[in-house]
């Protein structure tokens, strides 16, 4: 102890400070430590909870997007599909009105042809009516005073006859 001495320390000093540094150390730790370590842990906790939220909120925005990119391909896929399928309609409903038209003109032109047939018919009867009628007027002309009422008929026939084949 003399050496302590001779540095000039006095060694109840020592012990006594020693005591204080043990004290105010527990002091320390009980009040001052131990509180900053709960904080620290909490803080941590928190951190640790805080990063997980961000990750599983980093995880449901990529799920998000991917729905999102799917919607967006499955409603473009629709979409040509609906265009497509419109496109054919178009075409058959295209075709049906052209199809329509042509039956329609030809079914125009064949009551047309009717229509001339029976105009020509009608312009040969009656053409062969006037014929007979001339016939039969020059006829009694020429043999109105050597005729009788029955070869007149019979040559009026007979006229009729030859007409119509």
């Amino acid at each position: 102890m003399d050496i302590l001495k001779d540095f000039g320390v006095e060694p109840i000093l020592l012990i006594a400070q020693v005591v204080n540094f043990v004290i105010l150390l527990i002091l320390l730790k009980r009040f001052l430590y131990k509180p900053i370590l709960k904080v620290l842990e909490e803080r941590k906790k928190k951190i640790e909870t805080s990063v997980k939220q961000s990750e599983e909120i980093q995880k449901r925005f990529e799920e998000t997007a991917q729905k999102q990119a799917e919607i967006l391909d499955k409603a473009k896929v629709e979409s040509e599909q609906i265009i497509e399928g419109a496109k054919n309609e178009a075409k058959i409903l295209a075709d049906q009105i052209q199809l329509d038209a042509a039956n329609a003109a030809n079914e125009t032109i064949k009551r047309t042809q009717q229509s001339f047939e029976i105009e020509k018919q009608k312009m040969i009867i009656e053409a062969k009516r006037e014929i007979v009628d001339i016939v039969t007027a020059a006829t009694e002309k020429v043999v109105q005073k050597n005729l009788t009422k029955q070869d007149k008929e019979r040559l009026i026939k007979q006229a009729l006859t030859e007409i119509k084949e």
